[in-house]
């Protein structure tokens, strides 16, 4: 499962003040470090402050620039009216207080965190704003790259990148056509199927398909062969 940390601003305030607001509901599961959770709480409300702020003040320079022009140019009109203005932090309610610097950072800390406690599920993360949903579209157009990783004893290790699937299907044939061996969770896969016998060489060929959400997804690998031969 990925995690998602929104790139765009006020995205990005919208994602931290829910992840804040929901958290202590599963605070239990996730044992994320209270003083960052706190830490994270502080900057959320900050962080809001500060891009209503920044809206504020850009707002005004540009209404500033246009009174300007009006004033040296005459550009827009030729009555001048009040000056634009200023913005005001105010005192009702007053500013929240001032967090600690890269609030990102600390975001990507605490889901880490959630991350590592084994605890977050599919479920929780979608609650939490967090989940980076995949695109099947995408996946249905996946086509691992199969190869040959090690041979250690007469056992092949394949290998392959998962990325985003959950892994893949190995598929054999030892000589009478594919079938299907075995699932892969992980990118290395080590084919423990009985050895030829004494001095027996044999080619046994390969090939995979990912899977996601326990049913084949994607295009089929490449196929490889391995030469194995039976010892003592």
């Amino acid at each position: 499962m990925k995690t998602l940390i929104e790139t765009v601003e006020d995205k990005l305030v919208t994602q931290i003040s829910k992840f804040c607001s929901i958290y202590p509901t599963y605070a239990g599961l996730l044992k994320a470090d209270a003083t960052k959770i706190s830490n994270l709480n502080e900057g959320s409300l900050f962080m809001i402050f500060v891009l209503m702020m920044q809206g504020k003040v850009q707002t005004l320079a540009t209404a500033f620039t246009a009174y300007k022009d009006l004033v040296f140019y005459g550009i827009g009109g030729n009555t001048l009216g009040a000056l634009p203005v200023l913005p005001v932090y105010g005192t009702t309610p007053a500013p929240p207080a001032v967090c600690l610097a890269d609030v990102v950072t600390l975001f990507r800390e605490v889901i880490q965190q959630c991350v590592l406690s084994g605890n977050l599920t599919e479920d929780i993360a979608k609650a939490l704003g967090i989940f980076e949903a995949t695109s099947i579209v995408v996946l249905e157009d996946g086509m691992p790259l199969l190869s040959l990783k090690s041979v250690s004893a007469g056992k092949p290790t394949l290998h392959t990148t998962i990325g985003n699937y959950e892994g893949f299907e190995v598929w054999k044939d030892s000589g009478t056509g594919y079938i299907f061996l075995n699932v892969s969770n992980s990118a290395n896969y080590t084919d423990t199927s009985a050895m030829p016998a004494v001095g027996v060489e044999v080619i046994w060929n390969y090939k995979i398909i990912y899977r996601y959400k326990n049913v084949q997804i994607g295009k089929w690998s490449n196929t490889i062969s391995v030469a194995v031969k039976g010892n003592v």
